[in-house]
């Protein structure tokens, strides 16, 4: 059983961690009911209202090969939580989980290195389950109780967490191959233009699918781009 500490107010349950990473054991568990300084990819701000499910899980793996395909791996558990509550999700690779278009989690993962040497990798989640008013977050979002599905947070932490442990060891083993099937089923933009952004660079093409490696398979006019990083759009 995962040790899982609960905390009513955090700056941030990743930062919690990663401040904490090497008293703390394999596993450990953080969540909170509101976060001050949550934030998710490229530093956006994550904003952390009453009502949502924020945690992180602490992994002291021991090879770092399939570090990236972690997120996925939560990702697509989120999706077996929302589709028990007879909701469809889809995802955003490589991180967010939506329905019905409007984002109801996101996933930011973080590796802690001292020098060249791996010590943890900290899958944060955040979740939206009860909130009412999420027009002010910067982007189309739902909740569970927007989708009419009412939800006990603790609940919802302890579904996903059993869906993705019932994954982490197939997933250390193979890699991306051990999801590469479902995580492709409910990847919304398979097939449709996209437009993927790193950073100042922006590539325009169609979402062919995804690696072994759960890399994105772009094609544009000059053929076949492996994406490993970026923001897609449709």
């Amino acid at each position: 059983m995962s040790p899982v500490l609960h905390l009513d107010e955090v700056d941030s349950t990743n930062t919690y961690l990663k401040t904490r990473h090497s008293t703390l054991p394999h596993a450990t568990v953080v969540y909170a009911d509101r976060q001050t300084a949550g934030r998710g990819r490229y530093n956006r701000r994550w904003v952390s209202q009453e009502g949502g499910l924020y945690f992180s899980v602490l992994l002291k793996p021991l090879q770092n090969s399939h570090l990236s395909n972690l997120t996925q791996l939560m990702a697509l558990s989120i999706c077996y939580l929302l589709e028990k509550r007879k909701l469809c999700p889809t995802l955003k690779w490589p991180n967010d989980v939506h329905v019905q278009g409007r984002k109801i989690s996101g996933i930011l993962s973080e590796a802690v290195f001292a020098g060249n040497e791996l010590q943890a990798v900290i899958v944060g989640v955040g979740i939206n389950i009860c909130q009412k008013e999420l027009d002010y977050v910067g982007q189309p979002a739902t909740s569970l109780l927007a989708c009419g599905v009412r939800a006990d947070p603790r609940e919802v932490l302890e579904e996903v967490l059993h869906f993705f442990w019932q994954g982490y060891p197939d997933l250390c083993e193979k890699g991306f191959s051990a999801i590469r099937e479902p995580y492709t089923q409910r990847f919304a933009a398979l097939g449709k233009e996209v437009s993927v952004t790193n950073g100042t660079q922006t590539m325009v093409g169609r979402a062919e699918g995804l690696s072994p490696q759960g890399t994105l398979l772009l094609r544009t006019a000059q053929g076949i781009q492996e994406i490993c990083i970026g923001d897609v759009q449709l």
